[in-house]
């Protein structure tokens, strides 16, 4: 299944689609192939790789959420604005944390947030209105969650990076996960979109605040990122109330499926997996896959340089193969927007 998986990444690498990859599942080793940059000369990914991991950064952000919620200390299904009040939205907002967790606010992808200028940042974050009623329609939305990282340090009283160390990466051992940038080091991923040095934020906002925010763009390795999949899968470190948010679909209409912070829907997911599977991916190239029916759980990590749908459907043809599938889906695959990141 591995040798599957390796001649997936590679015809994916031949392609120009990825110039790397770092893959395995929870019962088995990590598998590297490919570089893991370029410049300033080639250098061979290794399992210790450690990549900017994009919009799978998010199940961060809900997994804080979701342990606030399991200490008391936040209400899901409260108005987002009773922990943010100086939203526009204000006291009139029927929008809940758990909308937010979901993507089904009613808030668009755009980001007019988008700025180095941090009074620029938080005056059109907070301004910024939905433009659907709540619950009529999913739409994957970044600001969704930079609200949500808001909300976890309002209620914790602590930054986004320290609580998630606290609180999640810490007791799973993950010692190789952080929020800010890590600059250059000797296991720091090259990634192409859009270019920008090696243990730097991909993501605009990202990049371009001065501290943590919760739409993503942690980094991190696919050891640790197994350690946080196991864990779904054992439940043994966290409360239950933690394990039923990220793991109980909360939203389905037309064919999408989400829980607190992760992807349900069938028509996005390896096929043979159990409707329970969540899974989560990345703009840079990553997935992260957790079936709690079948006790299985694997992640591809890879610095993606080609089409997002083809490079998408690669690394789900290899999570089928490392489950053990002989073939995969077609290379067209599953369609995805183009927002996860």
């Amino acid at each position: 299944m591995y040798g599957r998986a390796a001649a997936e990444a590679r015809s994916r690498i031949r392609a120009g689609l990825i110039q790397g990859a770092v893959f395995g599942r929870i019962d088995g080793p990590l598998t590297a192939v490919g570089l893991q940059c370029v410049h300033p000369a080639e250098k061979p990914m290794t399992e210790h790789s450690r990549f900017d991991i994009a919009s799978v950064g998010k199940v961060f952000t809900a997994g804080c959420c979701a342990l606030l919620v399991a200490d008391g200390k936040l209400d899901p299904d409260a108005p987002f604005t009773e922990y943010l009040p100086e939203h526009e939205l204000g006291k009139k907002c029927t929008v809940t944390v758990r909308d937010l967790a979901m993507h089904v606010g009613g808030f668009d992808n755009s980001k007019p947030y988008c700025s180095a200028d941090m009074a620029v940042f938080h005056r059109e974050l907070f301004h910024k209105r939905p433009v659907r009623p709540r619950l009529a329609a999913f739409e994957y939305a970044c600001s969704n969650y930079i609200l949500l990282g808001m909300i976890a340090e309002r209620v914790s009283g602590m930054d986004l990076e320290a609580l998630a160390g606290q609180r999640i990466w810490k007791p799973l051992g993950m010692k190789h996960t952080c929020w800010s940038p890590p600059g250059t080091g000797p296991d720091e991923v090259e990634h192409w979109l859009p270019n920008r040095p090696a243990g730097q934020h991909n993501d605009e906002a990202c990049y371009l605040c001065p501290f943590p925010i919760g739409n993503g763009s942690c980094f991190s390795t696919a050891g640790d990122l197994l350690l946080f999949a196991r864990d779904l899968l054992e439940r043994k470190c966290f409360p239950g109330e933690y394990y039923r948010l990220m793991t109980t679909c909360g939203f389905e209409q037309d064919g999408i499926r989400r829980s607190f912070g992760w992807d349900m829907s069938v028509g996005h997911r390896p096929r043979n997996f159990s409707e329970q599977t969540i899974y989560h991916s990345g703009w840079t190239g990553q997935l992260l896959c957790v079936d709690p029916e079948n006790g299985f759980a694997a992640v591809v990590l890879t610095s993606r340089t080609g089409d997002w749908d083809a490079a998408y459907a690669g690394r789900v043809r290899m999570v089928e193969q490392l489950y053990g599938m002989p073939g995969g889906r077609t290379a067209d695959g599953p369609h995805l927007p183009q927002n996860e990141k």
